[in-house]
């Protein structure tokens, strides 16, 4: 088949799945009603990952990615701001800590919530996050732990990716994305030079809300919990 006005070859026209179509619907009503900025940065994870290795030999189900749901749901807890909305024209502040963590799959990226993270400890998480998981591979996750989340986290860093720009899920004001740890030459605070693991973020916010200087508070939050995760992991 040949495209008439420009002489491209087509192999196949077909109509988008509905989870296409659901995504795509999504995504234009973000990008139109909310103005989003996406800050890169990068932090100091060589605490957070010592801390996954000690964790995950109590618990096989701990991983990178349920750290993260633990430490930003403290983080949500801390500055509620993020955890916010704009609905109908009105701010909308959540005492839930309900933390989306997405989840690739061959049709497209689905979400899967933990709810009320920040009341659960790092090992609930973990083992919430496995089950729920292996449920949406398989199609059979009920909907409802898949919508209700107030914050969003995105790891493109399995894909090997250093940053990314993510699209707000509506109505969140923030999303997180997780890239790439390596480690890197640092300066520690003698001056001398060690190696360290870092890691690259996004933080999409809807600037409605957030602006520069609530990102730099809320950076700071993250760099003070990623020095010391033990203490915010609700043991």
């Amino acid at each position: 088949m040949e495209d008439n006005t420009h002489g491209r070859r087509i192999k196949k026209t077909e109509r988008l799945k509905s989870t296409r179509r659901y995504i795509n619907d999504l995504m234009l009503e973000s990008l139109r009603n909310y103005p989003q900025a996406s800050p890169y940065f990068e932090l100091e994870t060589d605490a957070l990952m010592q801390l996954k290795d000690e964790l995950k030999a109590q618990n096989p189900n701990v991983t990178v990615t349920s750290l993260y749901v633990r430490i930003m749901a403290s983080v949500l807890e801390a500055y509620p701001l993020l955890n916010s909305a704009v609905i109908d024209g009105k701010q909308v502040t959540y005492e839930s800590c309900n933390v989306g963590v997405g989840v690739g799959l061959e049709s497209g990226i689905m979400t899967v919530v933990i709810k009320e993270a920040q009341s659960k400890n790092i090992f609930e998480i973990s083992d919430e996050l496995k089950q729920k998981t292996a449920l949406i591979k398989k199609g059979e996750l009920p909907m409802e732990d898949m919508l209700g989340s107030t914050f969003t986290i995105s790891s493109i860093g399995v894909q090997g990716i250093r940053y990314s720009t993510v699209i707000l899920n509506p109505p969140e004001t923030g999303m997180l994305a997780l890239g790439v740890t390596e480690k890197r030459p640092v300066v520690l605070e003698d001056d001398t030079i060690g190696i360290r693991r870092v890691t690259g973020f996004g933080l999409t916010h809807n600037h409605a809300l957030i602006d520069g200087y609530h990102i730099g508070v809320i950076i700071n939050l993250m760099r003070e919990r990623l020095k010391n995760p033990r203490d915010y992991m609700g043991l």
